[in-house]
């Protein structure tokens, strides 16, 4: 069984297979069938997996990379800190926050959303439903009469 964090070598050769069948234009459908999955579901599964994959690896590595340096930069540092320089002791912190951040170690922060919601009732909703009874009103009534130039209706 593979450790937490390492892949089937297996699972991720199929995979691969899948992925270089997709980028050809093969339907999942046909994948599923020429690599062995039971369905086309299982076949976009493994393709998701596979792009998953290769997004992350290299992500890992440049993070990895800037682990180093922050490591590499806070050794340099860290004596000129332990005799009381301020000005190291200050660039360790901002490393350490650095590298928290990178790594994910902090908590979430809490915040704090005030949410407004209108359920009408604004001047304006009343203004608008106002004018709309007037029209409903007026159009349910008799025309008004008209004149017809010569004085008379």
């Amino acid at each position: 069984m593979p450790r937490k964090g390492h892949r089937n070598p297996d699972t991720v050769e199929k995979q691969r297979r899948c992925l270089d069948l997709r980028r050809a234009g093969v339907t999942y459908d046909v994948i599923a069938e020429q690599v062995g999955y039971s369905n086309a579901g299982a076949a976009y599964n493994a393709v998701r997996s596979a792009l998953r994959a290769t997004l992350q690896e290299p992500a890992n590595e440049v993070r990895e990379l800037e682990v180093d340096r922050l490591d590499r930069l806070e050794r340099a540092l860290w004596p000129a800190a332990l005799n009381g320089d301020q000005g190291a002791i200050d660039r360790i912190l901002r490393i350490s926050e650095r590298r928290a951040r990178l790594l994910g170690l902090d908590a979430p922060t809490k915040q704090e959303v005030e949410v407004t919601a209108y359920q009408g009732g604004t001047d304006i909703d009343k203004e608008v439903q106002r004018l709309a009874d007037a029209l409903h009103r007026t159009s349910h009534r008799s025309p008004l009469p008209v004149e017809d130039g010569t004085g008379t209706t």
